[in-house]
């Protein structure tokens, strides 16, 4: 430690090259007891006077945070080392963290994006970071896979996006670092990625059930002509598959450990071919009229068999159960390109292309969100991609206003 800067447990390092380092250090016997973190590098340099008091400041605040944790007798600190490796763990694991009640599936995804973190910058201590880091590692997050190719933004915001809502549980948590961070993200502005504006058409539907029906995939024509006439979501029609929790008897329809749900069955289907169904991310009830669909989702109904019509509506033909997970995107995919649907179509635009339809059509606004069970009309805007209903109507207004004041 230099004599003349009053920074507790400053230490300088230096590198091979001749160029410093410097370092905050806990004392051997704080760490010997399981202090953490035992050292956090500095970003700033002696050789700047106006960094000097950046860097006493910075080393009394790590070295009262050390005193005060040897003042609680060494409690909780052992499970939190100060770095974004630490945070990030137990935001996993705390059972008051927001992660314990996520759905397993929502769960994976934040377990994708928080190894990405964790390998990228998990050993950086909370204390050094700054506004320049986070906009650093959102440009090279973003930055293409190949050259040529397109900047993966939605990756890049994904992170910062996980980043604040760790700062956030870390606030809760009464960890520290965590509350100037997160006000640091509040006021940064990031570019979002886009949302999506393909929506599947019409044409696209009529050219694949053909083409899925001479490829022995009846489930697959039968499942993307309810999503498109019905706007449920892929998820709804197909189901998804589970864990099963500890504990609990691994009863229904099984595989590898996890339980089919919330796909449509049979039973969905009343007499009167209404589906009458509470869907999966809201738990909104949706009930459609099959009825209306004669061209399309009733007919394909019409050719399965009476005596297979019981369990899972959508079955792969080749397992004899429903799809396993990723297969129906996949088996879906082989069928669109030979029906020459374009690949940037995806069966998950079925859903907006019904909404897309609805809008052009004339119907009303609130009349979709309700038949898409959404629970806020912005949703519902959000998936009409490129429709011109309200806009012809909003024309159509103004031409029938000149006219009237033409007769004047």
């Amino acid at each position: 430690m230099r004599s003349d800067l009053d920074a507790p447990g400053l230490k300088v390092r230096r590198n091979p090259s001749g160029s410093t380092r410097l370092y905050w250090c806990a004392p051997a016997p704080y760490a010997r007891a399981g202090y953490r973190p035992t050292s956090v590098r500095l970003p700033y340099s002696l050789e700047d006077p106006a960094h000097r008091h950046l860097i006493a400041s910075l080393c009394k605040k790590l070295q009262a945070e050390m005193l005060a944790w040897a003042a609680r007798g060494g409690r909780e600190q052992r499970r939190f080392d100060g770095t974004i490796l630490g945070l990030s763990r137990r935001y996993q694991a705390d059972p008051a963290s927001p992660f314990r009640r996520l759905k397993h599936n929502s769960r994976r995804t934040d377990i994708y994006t928080l190894r990405l973190i964790e390998r990228a910058f998990g050993r950086r201590a909370l204390a050094a970071l700054g506004i320049g880091d986070f906009y650093r590692w959102y440009d090279e997050a973003k930055k293409p896979r190949a050259p040529g190719e397109r900047e993966r933004v939605r990756r890049a915001w994904g992170i910062i996006k996980k980043l604040r809502e760790l700062f956030a549980f870390g606030i809760m948590a009464e960890l520290p670092e965590c509350e100037r961070l997160h006000g640091v993200l509040r006021h940064a502005r990031f570019a979002q990625p886009a949302r999506r504006r393909v929506a599947m058409e019409l044409g696209h539907l009529e050219a694949f059930i053909p083409e899925a029906i001479a490829m022995g995939r009846l489930s697959l024509a039968l499942g993307t002509a309810l999503q498109f006439e019905t706007a449920l979501r892929q998820k709804d029609v197909i189901g998804e598959w589970e864990p099963i929790p500890d504990g609990i008897a691994a009863t229904g329809i099984v595989l590898n450990g996890r339980r089919w749900v919330r796909g449509l069955t049979w039973s969905d289907i009343g007499s009167d071919l209404v589906i009458r169904k509470a869907t999966s991310k809201t738990g909104a009830f949706a009930a459609h009229d099959l009825n209306l669909c004669p061209g399309t989702a009733r007919e394909l109904l019409d050719i399965v068999p009476a005596d297979e019509r019981v369990g899972p509506l959508i079955v792969d033909e080749k397992a004899g159960r429903p799809y396993a997970e990723s297969a129906y995107g996949r088996e879906w995919r082989a069928v669109a390109r030979a029906a020459g649907v374009p690949d940037h179509v995806w069966n998950m635009d079925a859903r907006a292309g019904a909404i897309t339809e609805a809008e052009d059509a004339g119907a009303d606004l609130d009349h979709i969100r309700s038949a898409a069970a959404h629970s806020q009309m912005s949703t519902t805007q959000r998936y009409s991609r490129g429709a011109v209903g309200k806009s012809r109507r909003v024309a159509e207004l103004r031409l029938a206003h000149r006219a009237a004041k033409n007769r004047e």
